[in-house]
């Protein structure tokens, strides 16, 4: 090789990078479980204050209003929405989709608020769906005991109860099984 292909370095991707690798389309630049997360919060703090706040914001027309109405009824949370979220809370509430009834109006706004700036409301809808149907799909059962099967120095043979030894009680230890390398083998 000549010298100035030799001087040439590769640059490496820094370890705090998220990328999730897709199919087709670009790349979401967001975590699904930050987006979840934060949904669920904005469903809780739009439920305190949906009651008065309902009114002003499906009456405003543009984002100088929704500024008013979240200063006026919702004080406690109106830096945490306006005005940054203004013009999207303005969008999603003229949304041709935009639910009737006022539980469904707080979580389709919620979900929509919940990713952005990163990404657009439809986007962040379609990522609080997902992560709440695999949550959904989880099995509510749990591993209760595991077995195995041993053999113990008092010269019993067979499964164990409770990691120790079902004659004398002997416990376990998985700790020099790791040490040694010889737990997988």
């Amino acid at each position: 090789m000549t010298k100035h292909e030799n001087s040439v370095q590769k640059v490496e991707k820094t370890v705090d990078v998220f990328r999730e690798k897709r199919g087709r389309g670009r790349p979401i630049h967001v975590r699904p479980s930050e987006v979840i997360g934060r949904a669920e919060n904005y469903r809780v703090m739009f439920q305190q204050v949906w009651p008065v706040l309902r009114g002003p914001l499906i009456t405003a027309n543009q984002a100088p209003e929704v500024v008013e109405a979240f200063e006026k009824h919702a004080q406690d949370y109106a830096r945490d929405f306006v005005p940054r979220f203004a013009e999207d809370i303005l969008k999603v509430m003229h949304e041709p989709k935009f639910p009737e009834r006022p539980q469904a109006q707080i979580n389709f706004l919620a979900d929509s608020l919940a990713g952005r700036p990163n990404v657009e409301t439809r986007t962040s809808r379609d990522i609080c769906g997902k992560e709440r149907a695999k949550e959904r799909s989880k099995s509510p059962h749990q591993i209760i005991r595991k077995e195995f099967y041993i053999e113990c120095s008092c010269g019993y043979k067979g499964p164990a109860l409770n990691d120790a030894c079902r004659k004398c009680g002997a416990q376990i230890s998985h700790l020099p099984e790791i040490l040694s390398g010889n737990m997988f083998r």
